[in-house]
Parts: C-alpha cells; sequence; structure tokens
C-alpha cells in the first residue's frame, strides 16, 4: 500500500461509522439457564498461546467452505512507543500467500484509538484479478499473561482494491480504562496473535462486495435490468431463455418488419439475443412497451405463474402458420383427466383437458411425491353431496383426476400462501423439509427454480438455473448473475428455519430465525430430452435479419457514444447563405433552429474546435463549387433587440486561427458559430473577386438585405443584398431596387424597416442612410404604393396592405401540430401554421383544406383540456387558438412544446352529432363473452324501439342457438350491473345526456322459462382477486332454489360464453353489498348450502382478464 495514502481496513476515506467494525456478538451460551445466578459456571479463562483452538471456535463463525489452512503467529512488539505512524508486522505465510499485521499505534483517521489490520502483502504487486478469502482474529495480550487479552475478530475478501482489512478502533489509547492500551503494554512491550484461517472459494464470489461486479466474466452469461418492480418477470424470462428449444422457437416466428415496441415477439427474440451477445444486463423497456405498458405498469408486480399463461397466450398466436406453431404445446403442455365415477352403478364422466403447469398444495406434505399424492386423491362424494347421474338420480361417486401425459417441460407451482382466518390475511405456509427435498429431488431432474422472497403484499423473485445437462448452477438476480452451489438450491430456498449462527440469524429465545424465500416454481426436463430441450442455440438459429439489425444499432450506438465522448472536441457551425435569406418568408435574416435547417436553408456542420478557418473555408469551397477567393463568410450575432444579423466579415489575418479561437474572439456569448456566406458580385479585369470595405474607418459602404413585401398575396420573402453609400439618400438606391424586385421604373414604392418583431417604420426616402441609422446587415422591407381600388381589393379579401400591419399579423402565427384521433393509413399527421385570432371555424377550416374532407364533417379535439372524445368541449367553447394554447408556452414566451390537437373524421356533421345523443353499444353475442361496439348517433327523443331499429340497420343479429331473439339493454357501475332500460328510462337518458354507453344482450330462453313463483334473479360480476378489480360484462342470472351447485356452475359457464380451459379457473365466490366475499367450495351441494343470502348479494367470479387493461382491474393486460 502507497505510504504516502491514509489507511483502513475498510475503504479508507469513508465515514468513520462505516470503518469500525466490531468483534461478532456473543455466542449463545450452552449453560443451563435454569440455574441460578450463584450456580452459573464461571468462565473458561483461554491463551492465546495453549488455547487457540478454543480461541477459533469462539471468535470465528462457523462455515462450510473448505479450509485452506489455518495459521497461528505470535509477533512480541518490543518498543511500541517507538513504532513508526504507519508500521507494519513480520510476514506469514498461509494458505500459499502471505500476510502482515498492519498498524497504526496512534489511530488511522481519529487519535482515541490503535487501529490494527491483516493486509494482503503481495495484493498490490500481484495480477489484478489475485484475490484471497480468509477469516481472522487479532489479540493483543501482554507477553507474560497470555490469558489477559482483547481480541477482534472477521472475514473478508481481500483483493488489490481492498487489500487489508480490520479494526479502525481496536484498542482504546486512553490510559484510564482497564481495556486501554496501556493495561496490555509490558515495559513498552506487547504481544500481537493473528490466527488466519484461509478459505477456499468454490463459487468465486465468497463474501464478493459486487462492486464492479462482472457477471459476463465471471459467469458467462448477463442478467436482466429491473424496470422498477419486474423482477417476477426477468425470473420467468431467465426460465424461458434457459428452456433452449422455446428460445429456437421463438427465433421462428417471422418479425423482419416488425417494430419492437410493438411486436411482442420482436421485442422477445432481441431480449433472447442481447441476453447471449452482449457483455452487460439487458434492458426489457422495448419488451414491456411491446405489451401495451406504460411505465407505471412497470412498478406493478403481477403472479408469475397468471404472466406466464398470458404471455404463452399470445405467443401462441402468434407462432401460428409460422414454422413455430405448436412449439409452446409441444414443449409444455400436457394433458389430465379429470373424471367422476359412480360407486354403485355402472356410470362414469368424464373430461380430458390440457395444462401448462401443475399447482400443488404443500402444507401438509413432506415431498413432492405426497403434493402429487394429494392432487390424485380420490373424493368421495356421498350423502348430501351425492352426484346427480344422468339416469341414474343422485348416486355415491368418487371424484379425482389422472395425469395422461406430461410434457417435455413441466412447470410445477408450488402454492406458498394459504388465507390465515384468525390474522385476516394471506400467509406464506412453511415449505418443504429440506433433507426430504434432497431425496425427491435429483440434482439431475431439476434445471430451473424461480424463488420468491418476501410475503403476499411484496418481495422480490430470482432464479436458479442450471443452463448445461451437467453443468454448474447460477443465480440470476435481476442484473446479477453468480454462481451457486446445489446446496443452496436445494436446501436454502424451502422455507423453515435457517441453520443457526450466533449473533447473525438468531432469536432472543435462542432458536433460528424464519426463512423468508421460498421456491415457488420448479422446471422439470423430461431425462431422455435433455439433450433435445437444451440443444445449443448457435447463430444459425438466429433470423439473420435480426442480428443485422442488432449489430447495425450497436454499430450507431456506439458512434453516438464516441461522438458524446468527443463532444467537448467540436462545435457547430450554422452556415447561411442568400439562398437562406430569400426562402425566408417570416420576421428576421432566418430561422437557425437546427431541427428546421433543412427546410431553411442553412447548412449545419460539426466541425473540429481546433480546426483552422482556412480549412472551413476549403470544405466550404469544394461543397458549393466555388472558390474561396469568390466568397467571403461574415459571422452572425444576436442583436439587443432579439434579432440575428450580419456583424462583420472574418478577416483574412484569422485563416491559421482555430474555429473556437474566432468564436472565443468575435462571438463570445454563443456556442455556435453563425455565417454568412457572401459570393462576390464584382470582378476586377483579371477576373479576381473584389468585396467593398465595410469594417475599416474610412469605408463608406454598407451591406443591406432587401424583402419583397406583395400585398395582392399577402406574402414576404427575401430578395438579396444591396451595398450603400451611408452618407447618401436612400432615395439613390430606388432604382436598384426596382430592379431587383422587377418593378417598373415608373412604379412607385414604400420601403420600411424592419427593425424588431414588433417595431416596422417606414424610412424617409430623403434621408441618408447614416441619418436613417442604417448599417451593415439591417433590413429594408419593399412594396409597391396601392391605390385605394388595389387597397378595397386586399381589405375585402381579409389581406393587410402595408409591411408593418402585416408582420405585426404575421407575429401571432404559430405552428399547429395534427393527428388522428385513431390511427389510419387515410388520416396523416401534419402540421400547419395558424394565428393565435383564430377560433374553432377557421381552425377546421384549414385542417379540412389539408385533408381534402367536408370541414363540417370534422371535429377537432384540444387534449390539453380533455381526455375523451365523447367529452370534447363544444367547438372549443368559443376559445380563440392563442387562448387553447397558453399551456404550451412557458415563462419566457417561447414554446414550451409542440402545440397539438387532435382531429376526427366524422360520417355526419358535427351540426347533427352535437344536436344528438351518440350512443356506444357493447353488443354481446352469441355470448357474453363475444363482444362488437357499435356507435350510434339517435335525435334527443327516440325511443327504445328507434334504438333497437338502428342496430338492425348496423348490421347487428343476435345468433345464439337458444336465445329468445328478445333484446335487454343494460349498463354497468364499475364493472357491476346497475340496470336494464325500460322505454321511460331510456327516452331520459338520450334526453338528457350527450354520451351514453349501455349493453345489448339477448334475453336467455332460461329467464323465459322460469318458475316465476320460486325462481328469482342476482346479478353477476367478473373481478379479479378483490372484487373491487372488476372486468368483463356483467348479467343477470336465474337462480333457482336447490339446485345442485354443479348444475348452477353449467348454467353459469353457458352465460358467460368461457371454454372449459377457461372455466376451469374460475372462482365462484357470493359478493355481499359490503365486498365481503364468500367462497363457494365444490363441495358444497348447492350456491346458498354454507351461506344465507341476502338482499344485495351477487355472484362474483374471480379469475384473470385478458381482455381489458389494468386500468380498470388490476389483471395483467398484454395488447395482442
Amino acid at each position: 500500500m502507497d505510504d504516502n495514502q491514509p489507511i483502513t481496513g475498510a475503504q479508507q476515506q469513508q465515514e468513520e461509522e462505516y470503518l469500525d467494525q466490531s468483534p461478532p456478538l456473543e455466542p449463545i451460551s450452552s449453560t443451563d439457564l435454569d440455574k441460578t445466578m450463584t450456580e452459573a459456571e464461571p468462565v473458561p479463562l483461554l491463551s492465546v498461546i495453549d488455547d487457540v483452538e478454543q480461541i477459533i471456535n469462539k471468535e470465528m463463525s462457523p462455515i462450510e467452505e473448505e479450509i485452506i489452512e489455518t495459521k497461528v503467529d505470535h509477533w512480541i512488539v518490543p518498543a511500541w512507543s517507538q513504532l513508526e505512524t504507519r508500521s507494519t508486522g513480520p510476514v506469514i505465510e498461509a494458505g500459499g500467500h502471505q500476510w502482515n499485521i498492519l498498524m497504526f499505534p496512534k489511530g488511522n483517521n481519529q487519535n482515541e484509538y490503535a487501529s490494527v489490520y491483516l493486509e494482503l502483502t503481495n495484493a498490490k504487486t500481484g495480477k489484478p484479478d489475485d484475490y484471497a478469502c480468509a477469516q481472522f482474529v487479532v489479540l493483543l495480550s501482554r507477553p507474560s499473561e497470555p490469558t489477559k487479552y482483547i481480541v477482534h475478530s472477521a472475514q473478508h475478501r481481500f483483493t488489490s482494491d481492498e487489500s487489508d482489512w480490520g479494526f479502525t478502533r481496536f484498542i482504546h489509547l486512553d490510559s484510564a480504562p482497564e481495556t486501554s492500551l496501556d493495561s496490555f503494554l509490558e515495559q513498552d512491550s506487547i504481544r500481537i496473535t493473528t490466527i488466519i484461517r484461509v478459505v477456499k472459494d468454490a463459487t468465486g464470489i465468497l463474501w464478493h462486495n459486487f462492486v464492479n461486479y462482472d457477471s459476463k466474466k465471471v459467469t458467462g452469461y448477463v442478467g436482466l435490468q429491473n424496470q422498477g418492480a419486474t423482477c417476477y418477470m426477468n425470473s420467468l424470462f431467465q426460465s424461458l431463455y434457459f428452456t433452449n428449444s422455446f428460445r429456437k422457437a421463438v427465433y421462428q416466428i417471422p418479425t423482419e418488419n416488425d417494430i419492437p415496441t410493438k411486436s411482442i415477439a420482436l421485442a422477445l427474440q432481441r431480449v433472447f439475443y442481447n441476453s447471449q451477445f452482449m457483455n452487460t444486463a439487458v434492458g426489457t423497456t422495448e419488451l414491456t412497451k411491446s405489451f401495451g405498458w406504460d411505465s407505471f405498469e412497470a412498478f406493478r408486480q403481477h403472479d408469475v405463474q397468471e404472466f406466464n399463461r398470458v404471455l404463452q397466450d399470445n405467443l401462441e398466436i402468434k407462432m401460428k402458420g409460422t414454422p413455430a406453431d405448436g412449439a409452446i404445446k409441444n414443449l409444455f403442455v400436457g394433458r389430465m383427466k379429470s373424471y367422476i365415477k359412480c360407486i354403485n352403478v355402472n356410470f362414469e364422466s368424464s373430461r380430458s383437458e390440457d395444462y401448462y403447469d401443475i399447482q400443488l398444495n404443500v402444507k401438509g406434505c413432506k415431498n413432492l411425491e405426497d403434493s402429487f399424492k394429494d392432487y390424485i386423491t380420490e373424493e368421495t362424494l356421498e350423502g348430501d353431496n351425492k352426484y346427480m347421474a344422468e339416469g341414474y338420480g343422485l348416486q355415491n361417486a368418487k371424484k379425482g383426476v389422472i395425469f395422461e401425459s406430461f410434457p417435455p417441460v413441466l412447470h410445477l407451482q408450488l402454492k406458498r400462501f394459504e388465507y390465515d382466518m384468525m390474522r385476516d390475511m394471506m400467509v406464506k405456509k412453511l415449505i418443504l423439509n429440506p433433507i426430504l427435498v434432497k431425496t425427491l429431488i435429483n440434482p439431475k431432474d431439476i434445471n430451473i427454480v424461480l424463488v420468491h422472497s418476501g410475503d403476499l403484499s411484496g418481495g422480490h423473485y430470482f432464479a436458479f438455473v442450471k443452463p448445461e445437462k451437467d453443468g454448474k448452477w447460477f443465480k440470476f438476480d435481476d442484473d446479477r448473475v453468480i454462481p451457486s452451489t446445489l446446496k443452496e438450491v436445494l436446501e436454502e430456498n424451502y422455507g423453515g428455519e435457517q441453520m443457526p449462527i450466533a449473533g447473525v440469524n438468531m432469536r432472543p429465545n435462542g432458536r433460528p430465525m424464519n426463512r423468508f424465500t421460498n421456491a415457488y416454481m420448479l422446471v422439470y426436463i423430461r431425462e431422455c430430452m435433455l439433450d433435445q430441450v437444451l440443444s445449443p442455440v448457435t447463430e444459425q438459429d438466429i433470423p439473420r435479419h435480426l442480428a443485422e439489425r442488432i449489430e447495425t444499432e450497436a454499430r450507431i450506438r456506439e458512434q453516438k457514444r464516441k461522438e458524446k465522448e468527443e463532444q467537448h472536441l467540436y462545435m457547430k457551425a450554422l452556415i447561411a447563405t442568400d439562398e437562406t435569406f430569400q426562402c425566408n418568408q417570416g420576421f428576421d435574416f432566418a430561422n437557425f433552429d437546427e431541427k428546421d435547417a433543412l427546410e431553411n436553408r442553412i447548412m449545419v456542420l460539426r466541425v473540429r474546435k481546433d480546426q483552422t478557418f482556412a480549412s472551413l473555408k476549403s470544405e466550404l469551397s469544394q461543397g458549393i463549387g466555388l472558390p474561396d477567393t469568390q466568397f467571403r463568410l461574415w459571422l452572425m450575432v444576436n442583436r439587443q433587440n432579439r434579432t440575428v444579423r450580419i456583424d462583420i466579415p472574418i478577416p483574412k489575418e484569422e485563416d491559421q486561427s482555430s474555429l473556437d479561437e474566432v468564436r472565443a474572439k468575435f462571438a463570445t456569448n454563443q456556442v455556435s458559430l453563425r455565417l454568412y456566406l457572401e459570393k462576390a458580385s464584382v470582378f476586377d479585369s483579371d477576373g479576381q473577386a473584389v468585396f467593398p470595405l465595410t469594417t475599416v474607418p474610412s469605408a463608406q459602404n454598407i451591406l443591406i438585405f432587401i424583402k419583397h413585401f406583395k400585398p395582392e398575396l399577402q406574402m414576404i420573402h427575401g430578395v438579396g443584398h444591396v451595398y450603400a453609400n451611408k452618407n447618401e439618400k436612400v432615395c439613390t438606391i430606388i432604382d436598384t431596387l426596382k430592379e431587383m424586385i422587377g418593378f417598373n421604373q415608373d412604379e412607385e414604392i414604400l420601403i420600411y424597416e424592419e427593425i424588431k418583431a414588433n417595431m416596422i417604420d417606414a424610412v424617409d426616402f430623403d434621408a441618408t442612410f447614416a441619418k436613417a441609422e442604417l448599417q451593415d446587415g439591417d433590413i429594408l422591407c419593399v412594396q409597391k404604393k396601392l391605390t385605394p381600388e388595389e387597397e378595397r381589393l386586399v381589405t375585402m379579401h381579409g389581406g393587410l396592405t402595408t409591411v408593418n400591419e402585416f408582420m405585426n399579423y404575421e407575429l401571432g402565427k404559430v405552428p399547429v401540430y395534427f393527428g388522428p384521433l385513431v390511427p389510419d393509413e387515410s388520416s396523416p399527421e401534419f402540421r400547419l401554421i395558424l394565428h393565435k385570432d383564430m377560433g374553432y371555424e377557421d381552425i377546421a377550416a384549414h385542417v379540412a383544406r389539408e385533408l381534402n374532407v367536408d370541414n363540417t364533417k370534422l371535429r377537432l379535439i384540444n387534449p390539453y383540456v380533455q381526455n375523451s372524445n365523447h367529452a370534447t368541449l363544444r367547438r372549443f367553447a368559443g376559445m380563440k387558438l392563442g387562448k387553447i394554447l397558453q399551456n404550451v408556452y412557458s415563462a419566457g414566451g417561447a414554446m414550451a412544446q409542440k402545440a397539438r390537437f387532435l382531429y376526427e373524421k366524422l360520417d355526419v356533421s358535427l351540426e347533427e352529432i352535437e344536436s344528438k345523443c351518440s350512443v356506444s353499444v357493447t353488443v354481446c353475442t352469441p355470448t357474453l363473452k363475444d363482444i362488437q361496439v357499435v356507435d350510434l348517433l339517435l335525435p334527443k327523443d327516440s325511443s327504445i324501439f328507434d334504438f333497437k331499429k338502428a342496430l338492425v340497420a348496423k348490421g347487428v343479429r343476435f345468433e345464439s342457438k337458444t336465445g329468445t331473439r328478445g333484446l335487454r339493454i343494460f349498463d354497468e357501475v364499475e364493472g357491476r350491473f346497475d340496470k336494464e332500460y325500460t322505454d321511460k328510462l331510456w327516452r331520459e337518458a338520450v334526453s338528457m345526456r350527450p354520451f351514453v354507453k349501455v349493453y345489448a344482450e339477448e334475453v336467455p330462453q332460461e329467464e323465459v322459462d322460469r318458475d316465476t313463483e320460486n325462481d328469482a334473479f342476482i346479478n353477476v360480476f367478473h373481478f379479479h382477486r378483490s372484487p373491487t378489480r372488476t372486468h368483463s360484462v356483467p348479467f343477470k342470472f336465474v337462480l333457482k332454489p336447490n339446485e345442485s351447485l354443479e348444475d348452477t356452475k353449467k348454467r353459469l359457464q353457458a352465460r358467460t360464453g368461457l371454454d372449459d380451459k377457461e372455466w376451469s379457473k374460475v372462482k365462484i365466490s357470493i359478493v355481499d353489498d359490503q365486498d365481503n366475499v364468500q367462497l363457494i367450495n365444490d363441495e358444497d351441494t348447492t350456491l346458498f348450502s354454507t351461506y344465507t343470502y341476502k338482499p344485495g348479494d351477487a355472484i362474483g367470479l374471480d379469475h384473470i382478464d385478458k381482455n381489458t387493461k389494468v386500468d380498470k382491474t388490476g389483471a395483467i393486460f398484454i395488447r395482442g
């Protein structure tokens, strides 16, 4: 270690509190706790000479790692008071390394305690990657009293960055305390005993601090970045990534023309590719965006099994008709049969269905074998729970399931939580006995373990993966990948108590703490298919277009990174020409905004700051095809009146100056160079360009720029420039101006000076240029003088007759961007220049002209005050554009963001829409699952009969096989059935509201056939997990007294339209008007056999919502 560098055992320069490493807590005493104080046995005195083993057992934490060597060293320090400020002890050979004590007798970064550290002697001089792991104990004692000592212990990974570790406050320097240094000195001598236990680092990360840790370098793999709460997703993606057959199948989905943020398949391919070839953790933002998620959704944790099912359902659809078609089923889908077999009669009902994972109970099960036995245990249906067998009536029966086949890749979902009635919450179950886990789970069989740390309300997810058949295990924890041991995988993630370590994980009562990490998913690969499923993914398996696209993006990123890294070496040079000025149809010389540079004919060059001015002229010469002697460059500056004008030509003497020197000298307050390129127009007899003198004291010439205003066209533009003698009158250039513009010589003209944005003044022809205060770079605007008749015609068409009036009006113009409310190919995005004084009708006319549509069939939507297209303020509520855009402007008056409006093309006129009621109808046919949305426009006095007629006119047909063809119109509130519309209710709604949203369904036959005296209606709604997270279409349901639960379920399933696979995941509950939930058990004989019905009760169907976004329901949504 550098002698000049202050030293501590930890990071030497950090806070002292962080540095001080106290000794570990004493282990729990083995003394009998029932003994009285007088009976307690005295603590035996240990000698640093004779009782080293006992001291090691007491001071060093127990470890399971292999011990390479334990070494004890006694160093008698003969003259403590004469030690240097920084002193080192003799070299100790231990475990193949050299060690020494490093001391600061008078303290390190403080002066109250002596500081003592253990140092890896050759850490600074050896290879950068060399390290050693060691536990160590340092004891100070009197040479003659080996049983009186002060002790500190620690363990550390010694590296070149952290070559020493120890104790800043080892022993007090004050002479008063009994444990001070003086009490251990004997004639200025002291014994320092060092016990070093060098430990073998089997994983390569033992006691690693993970500062500057490189996952790829250590393990060969990289992790995934966490976006906020996406660790659950990351653990699943790692599981899928290392199921190599699945990765190959994903690569087979055609994505060549896809956009990553809009294609789940392409985004997943990119994550997989980057995980294989990148050297750092891979981002998943593109992937979550392809799901249709926003940043808020990335901070919401979801159930992994649920997310996996939704993802795989989506991918299965993407794979249809591609080479990957059927890959997911071939890998992950098994088949099971559910059956009910009568005991006393020959009748059996069975149904076979696919499964993607198996959810196993773990409570009361010693191991997975017990969990499987529990899963397939037959249930006897008897007594009140007899089975209604068709043709045989109520019968005793056996109910169970049989596994018909297992998939090549089996996902076992461990049910880790159960409802605790005493605590009214879901709690984690204690899971499998680690010893039994080892006997049941053959390490060769299991390949992936997904782990959750925490409780139901939150926590963290990570994965243990064995990527190769007989390979090593690794822990994938978001962006970090570390080697793992088989013990960590099999024993430390199944609940239960931890291995007791004194002072680390012990409760006050002496019992070890529970683990909070639990395996929740185990992934097995069929042994005979291991080689196939884990077959390496080669470059031949990866679509070429994918690799090429990512490699191209990487090159561009590298180029941008390099540009950013070298940014301080470069600057921008913005070059304006006469063409720039001529295309300017607004105020000032030009608009120098870089994003509009191409449109404004401005050259933007990225130039090195150390480049000479001469080399810039040479580049420009080649670009415009003129020798650098035939043009000169003027500096353009910001004037105090907020205009940009030419200032001075850059003198030839600056040719060898750097561009940064030119900028600093002539444009100190500018970060870039803005230059005007003046082409020569005068040549001498030898053909050499001649530029008038303007900047020397004797110069009489000034360079004036000319614009032409055309009142009849309401347009102004640049024309060119002229040189004028500043001592002559303005009228001397009138003929030249007429010739430049193309006026007849007898045409009478007006001239105005463009001073600043709100100051356009008429110029006195008889004043000299000097008296008129005209100078280099000033702009004169020329127009012909209109006759009274010409003025009348211009005014009649809404025009302005003079430059100053026109320019003042132009100041109110702003660029406004328009985009379609619903994007499609015939609805482009575009920009219009509009005036702040325009109202709705004027703006709509301009937009309609741009779209070539009838402006009466166009609706404009102001996004600054409206969130819904059905809540549009009537024609901007009469506000002018300037008033609407107040929120777009910053405090300085500039636009802080692009002004943007939405437009909607209409089938009928806006006036008709505003005079009618807009109705959105969700039509449910043939089942409640099969929906289509129909938009109607109905008169305010329409009846329910008119509404039905309008539906039929839109082509709506009700197609159920057994329906009544009768129509029910109803609405919902927060996902629950609210009211059914009668003609009276309907008329009230459409007459008073601008927008109505309703549902339309065919009245089922069972309602017509119901027993009106005994049957009743009950409302049914769908939710996920919580009754407040509703989704899907609610409905009315006929409740039949004494109907078996099995029959009620069948009718419910028929009403919902869910198939058997979807229905198998539905849990039926009774939800009261306070949202209390009573789960209905499969063993119940009827719906209300264990629960008494109360008014206001509803049936709740708890299942995943695959159709709506999480905003309303909280369920996982992935865009199709």
